[in-house]
Order: C-alpha cells, then sequence, then structure tokens
C-alpha cells in the first residue's frame, strides 16, 4: 500500500439510504470573502516512497515532529486494527509507535506540536456506536493515555490544530450525522457552534494562526458526496465557495504558498486523484 493522507469505503451511517443530501442553508450573510480561493491549476508531480508496512483503510493520519503518523483503521478483512506506523520522510524508512489500546477506525489525528490526539471513531468492526474518546501520546511516551472527551461521540469527523486549539468539525453522532464544531484549548472541549450543513467523512486543514478549514464530506453514501468549504476563525464558522467536485472520504493539507489543500476522495464507481 503506497502511503496516502486519506482512505475511505462507503460505510453505513443512520442515513445511508439518502441519495441527496440536504439543501444548504443561505449563509450569505456570513461569508468570509476574504479567505483566498484558489483559481489556478498548480503543476508538481507525486513520488511513490516506500510502502506502508500494513494495508489498511479508514485509518487516522497526522505529521507530527516531522513524521507521518497512521493509527488504527480497517484491515482488508474489516477488521479493526490497533498498529500505529511512523514514516521518516528524511530516511524514507517506516517504523512502529506505540499501538493504541484497542482496534479503532474512523478516528480523527491531529498534533499540537507536543502530542498528539485520537479523536472519537469506532471501535471493532461496529459502525453502529461511535466514540467520545480522546487518546493522547506525549513526545517520548512508550503508550497512550486517556485525554479529555468529546462532549458527544463521533465517528468520521475531521480535526486540525489551529496553533491555539484543536477544531473538531462534523461527523455521525449517536443521533445521526452531526454539524457541530468544537473546540478543545486548557483541557476542556467547547462546542463553538455548527456548520452550515452536517456532514461527515470531511477533512480538516488549518494555517496554524486561527484558521481552520473543513472541506468536503458527504452524508449517506457516496450519491451524498459535498462540495462545502467552511471557515472556523474564533467562533465565527463561515460558508465559503464550494469545491470544484463533489467529495467525501477525503484528506487535507496545508501550504503557505497555495492555502487549504484537498486530497483524494471518493465518487460512486471511482477513487479521485485530483488535488
Amino acid at each position: 500500500m503506497a502511503l496516502a493522507l486519506g482512505a475511505c469505503t462507503a460505510s453505513p451511517a443512520p442515513d445511508a439510504s439518502a441519495t441527496e443530501p440536504p439543501a444548504r442553508p443561505d449563509v450569505s450573510a456570513t461569508q468570509a470573502p476574504s479567505a483566498p480561493v484558489a483559481s489556478e491549476t498548480v503543476t508538481g508531480a507525486w513520488t511513490e516512497l516506500a510502502e506502508a508496512p500494513l494495508a489498511r483503510l479508514e485509518m487516522a493520519v497526522a505529521a507530527h515532529d516531522g513524521r507521518i503518523w497512521l493509527a488504527g483503521g480497517l484491515s482488508l478483512l474489516g477488521e479493526a486494527v490497533s498498529e500505529v506506523e511512523v514514516f521518516d520522510p528524511s530516511s524514507g524508512e517506516w517504523s512502529s509507535g506505540p499501538a493504541l489500546p484497542a482496534g479503532i477506525h474512523h478516528a480523527a489525528l491531529v498534533s499540537d506540536g507536543e502530542r498528539l490526539l485520537l479523536i472519537g471513531g469506532y471501535f471493532g468492526a461496529s459502525f453502529s456506536t461511535p466514540s467520545d474518546l480522546v487518546l493522547t501520546l506525549e513526545d517520548g511516551a512508550d503508550a497512550w493515555e486517556e485525554g479529555p472527551s468529546l462532549p458527544d461521540a463521533r465517528g468520521a469527523g475531521a480535526a486540525a490544530w489551529d496553533g491555539e486549539r484543536v477544531v473538531y468539525g462534523g461527523g455521525v453522532g449517536p443521533g445521526g450525522v452531526s454539524g457541530d464544531v468544537f473546540a478543545l484549548a486548557g483541557g476542556t472541549w467547547e462546542r463553538i457552534g455548527a456548520m452550515p450543513r452536517a456532514r461527515e467523512h470531511l477533512a480538516a486543514a488549518s494555517d496554524g494562526q486561527g484558521r481552520t478549514w473543513l472541506l468536503g464530506g458527504r452524508v449517506g453514501g457516496l450519491e451524498g458526496n459535498l462540495a462545502d468549504v467552511d471557515l472556523v476563525e474564533g467562533t465565527l464558522i463561515a460558508a465559503l465557495a464550494p469545491l470544484p467536485t463533489r467529495r467525501g472520504g477525503v484528506g487535507a493539507f496545508f501550504i503557505p504558498e497555495l492555502g487549504a489543500c484537498l486530497t483524494g476522495g471518493e465518487a460512486p464507481g471511482e477513487a479521485l486523484h485530483t488535488v
């Protein structure tokens, strides 16, 4: 399996039978027109690196301490895995990190610069009961510890570090697909608002200077893919211009020269390779 920033399959959700996502509310009055919107095609090339030791999907991925961390996910047999693998771009080699206490998938992984936080997800092979568990891995530690739990259970949401706090948005909760946005600062989670339209299997990226973008996602199956983009800044959650194509099961990252970038994703019958 080649290194990927995100990977997903269509997974059951409380409203997975929906074929059309709910309409996006009119939020034109709260849009942030100053936020940049990419309008050019940037040329470049991706390079294939060493394969990861374990083939998996629905894993959590984050960059931390100059390395790329893969945690949990589902094996090709559909079993939840607890393995953590770490890729070092400077050497091109993989190593094993401290395993999770149990197999978990559809979690979010984020670095605050000093530790990793694994947020939410589903235990075992189940998709029916999301978790509010937050696990932390301090630098140099050989085991994950429990951190401050989410205010509500979530799976298939997205998280990013905005320079001062962890921002977590969307996902599936006990009541179905959620639009809630939570922030972790000072050891306590708080709900800061909601996205204009609830969604799961989205991605998050931040500039590390207080702005976080929540990109793509879906409601239910692949036919419910969305092109939504929302900006979280302080307590403001504002809708921006949509993506060129609807896509869920995506990965995201931030490059200062380009802004928030989205990679891959799923559409009915195909996996997407555009960035």
